[in-house]
């Protein structure tokens, strides 16, 4: 392939290939999403290949959806086929100069498979640390799926032309496991909200929703509520909050296999009464939440990336994080937020020093602002290009494709 095609001059084509994707809600959906619209605005050619959900309708005819299974493990994500010859006719018209995978699994190997075939470079994305989601395999015994993870990873991803990962975190995480392949970190891109979504009439309008008036303190959580999020940090440290901010709130938005655990561990805290469930919400209706919020507060030591926090950031709302995970490399500390160590008494403090310090605090609002311009799925696009120019000078065999 020339080298114009990837460049710009020309557009490229690109089956991308997904685990997630819509209707599942998440920051891998997110991340794809985004990616996908910003590649076809510069008038890139990409097919996205994402599992079949019955009750799911897409609204291009760009996303392929490959058979799929629910399953009891979690009914949230069915198991796509890695085998569908089908799929082979419709890459073969495609004829990509790239193959970007997103998960090393399933749909994952697919990928990889049809790459290999095609002699066309696989880059893929790793978007998860896999080793703290062990628990997702209840029927399996923790050192079996730690040994599996072992073995999987480097396998998969030494079989990639190029790597992109979003933290630093990741990028060391995949070193451990034994990957060799080059690897280039870039962050998951945040559009900037419009300005009326951010504005105060939005921001009361967003309060409105759950009866809390203007000028109560209000903490914010935005994501999955599952085991490894961490949430019930968040709740214990607001419930140390409550009794000197009494008309303080806490607003919880998302769902999940632990929201249960975490209602009823919300109902035997202090100021229970003004921690707020509110279900999940979609993606285009928070940047008037986030903007709403005083702080949002996120605990999970398991992410590979902050992507709420950056949303956060782009809303002009500072984070309290915990260190930990790549959720606190999104933070700039002092500027648009505090890192943490992840425990109860240090979460509260934070909380306080800035509830309490109302200048920094809209100091703090004013930084975010500024730095979100630097994490915009312009910039992200912009490097994941550069990434496949990278990937498709070098051979599946990893020598250059002039040799």
């Amino acid at each position: 392939m020339n080298k114009a095609a990837v460049g710009g001059t020309d557009t490229m084509r690109i089956g991308m290939f997904s685990e997630c994707y819509e209707p599942v809600r998440n920051g891998v959906t997110t991340s794809v999403h985004t990616l996908v619209q910003h590649l076809r605005r510069r008038g890139h050619h990409v097919i996205l290949v994402a599992p079949h959900y019955a009750s799911h309708r897409d609204q291009t005819p760009f996303v392929l959806r490959v058979p799929s299974l629910q399953t009891w493990i979690n009914k949230d994500y069915p198991v796509a086929y890695p085998f569908y010859p089908r799929l082979r006719k419709q890459f073969g018209r495609l004829a990509p100069h790239i193959v970007h995978s997103h998960n090393p699994f399933f749909v994952g190997l697919l990928a990889a498979r049809l790459a290999h075939q095609h002699g066309i470079p696989l880059v893929s994305t790793y978007h998860t640390l896999y080793s703290h989601y062990a628990h997702y395999l209840f029927f399996l015994p923790d050192a079996a799926v730690q040994g599996l993870l072992k073995w999987w990873i480097p396998d998969y991803y030494n079989r990639c032309a190029h790597v992109i990962v979003p933290s630093a975190v990741a990028e060391a995480s995949l070193r451990e496991y034994g990957v060799r392949s080059p690897i280039t970190i870039v962050p998951t891109g945040v559009p900037l909200p419009d300005p009326a979504l951010t504005n105060d009439e939005a921001k009361r309008a967003a309060r409105a929703q759950w009866d809390i008036p203007d000028g109560c303190p209000l903490l914010l959580y935005v994501g999955r509520i599952a085991q490894e999020k961490n949430v019930e940090l968040v709740l214990d440290a607001f419930s140390d909050c409550a009794a000197t901010w009494p008309d303080a709130r806490l607003l919880v938005v998302g769902g999940g296999p632990h929201l249960d655990a975490c209602r009823k561990h919300a109902a035997s805290l202090q100021g229970a009464e003004r921690i707020i469930f509110a279900g999940p919400m979609a993606h285009d209706e928070l940047p008037p939440v986030y903007a709403a919020a005083d702080l949002f507060v996120f605990a999970s030591t398991t992410e590979t990336q902050g992507l709420v926090m950056a949303e956060a950031r782009a809303a002009g709302t500072p984070c309290i994080v915990a260190r930990g995970g790549g959720a606190s490399e999104t933070i700039t500390e002092g500027q648009d937020g505090l890192i943490v160590p992840p425990e109860r008494d240090a979460f509260s403090a934070a909380i306080m020093s800035l509830l309490e310090a109302p200048s920094r605090l809209d100091a703090m609002r004013r930084e975010c602002r500024e730095l979100a311009h630097r994490f915009t799925p312009e910039a992200m696009t912009d490097a994941i290009v550069g990434v496949y120019m990278k990937a498709t000078t070098i051979k599946p065999d990893g020598l250059p494709k002039d040799r």
